[in-house]
């Protein structure tokens, strides 16, 4: 995991407060971060990137939302995807802005996840699973693979 050179912190979207306590609560999101990290990329996926100025509750250290080992390369893949003329957005000194973004999608995904909830009536929870059974359909579900596989990209030594 890279450290940031700054004290960098995630800020949760006032206006979908409600929203993310109903989805740490009711879903599988045992921490805002997670609620987050889910959101952004439910946000990049529908192209939902929704600038907020008002925050709510204590902001998310960087390092917390980046310890699950693929949440770094969320943050970063989701800014290099977004500014692909601009490589030097991966340096370790442009870190805020690429939380900003992530920021960004995170608020479009919780946007896009209470109009699912609000068109579809249903509780959050449910909502959630339904989008993660239809992008899985969509892609065609899980494809196994084999140890071999899994480990080919590990070195030993």
């Amino acid at each position: 995991m890279t450290t940031p050179l700054v004290d960098v912190r995630i800020r949760r979207p006032q206006q979908h407060e409600a929203l993310l306590l109903e989805l740490q609560t009711e879903s599988r999101f045992p921490y805002f971060r997670d609620v987050l990290l889910f959101a952004a990329a439910l946000g990049f996926h529908n192209d939902r990137r929704v600038p907020f100025t008002a925050a709510s509750g204590d902001p998310i250290r960087y390092d917390t939302l980046t310890a699950p080992m693929f949440s770094e390369a969320l943050v970063n893949m989701i800014a290099a995807n977004v500014l692909t003329d601009d490589p030097e957005i991966m340096d370790a000194t442009r870190i805020e802005e690429r939380v900003k973004i992530f920021e960004e999608y995170a608020n479009g995904g919780l946007e896009y996840l209470q109009e699912q909830v609000n068109f579809r009536h249903q509780p959050a929870a449910l909502v959630v699973d339904a989008l993660v059974t239809e992008a899985l359909s969509a892609s065609g579900g899980a494809k196994p693979v084999s140890v071999e596989e899994l480990l080919s990209g590990m070195n030993w030594s």
